[in-house]
C-alpha cells in the first residue's frame, strides 16, 4: 500500500505536534491574578449589604468561594496588588471626570450661568 503525502491526507506529518495555543505571559497573569484578588476585597466588603440567605448573598458567597479556590488570599504579592490598586484608582477617576465632563452638558468654562439663554434684564425706569 503506498503513502499518501500528509498535503493530501489532511494528517500532520509523522513527528510533528500540533500547533500550540498562545498564552499569556506571566507578568499579564500575576496583574489578572491581583485584580481578582482586589474583586475578592470588594465582594467581601459588600456582601454585608445584602439580607444573609438572599440569592444575591447567596450568589456573592458562592463567588468569593470559588475564587478563593483558584487564588488563595497567600497568592496576594504586595508590589502588583499596589499597582493592581493604582490602576483600579486611574480608572476611576478617569471615569469621574469624564462623567463631569458628560454631566457639564456644555456648561460655561467659567462655571457661571449662560448669558446666552437667560431673559433680558429690565432697564431702571427714568425718574424712578
Amino acid at each position: 500500500m503506498a503513502l499518501m503525502p500528509p498535503s493530501l491526507t489532511g494528517t500532520p506529518p509523522m513527528g510533528s505536534a500540533p500547533i500550540s495555543t498562545p498564552t499569556g505571559s506571566p507578568g499579564q497573569q500575576a496583574g489578572a491574578m491581583a485584580q481578582l484578588r482586589e474583586a475578592i476585597n470588594l465582594l467581601n466588603k459588600t456582601i454585608s449589604s445584602f439580607p444573609p440567605g438572599s440569592e444575591l448573598w447567596q450568589a456573592v458567597s458562592q463567588a468569593i468561594t470559588s475564587l478563593n479556590k483558584k487564588i488563595p488570599p497567600t497568592a496576594e504579592v504586595p508590589g502588583v496588588q499596589q499597582t493592581a490598586l493604582r490602576d483600579l484608582m486611574q480608572n476611576a477617576q478617569k471615569n469621574a471626570m469624564l462623567q463631569q465632563v458628560l454631566g457639564a452638558g456644555g456648561a460655561q468654562p467659567g462655571g457661571g450661568p449662560s448669558s446666552l439663554g437667560a431673559p433680558p434684564t429690565p432697564s431702571p425706569q427714568p425718574g424712578a
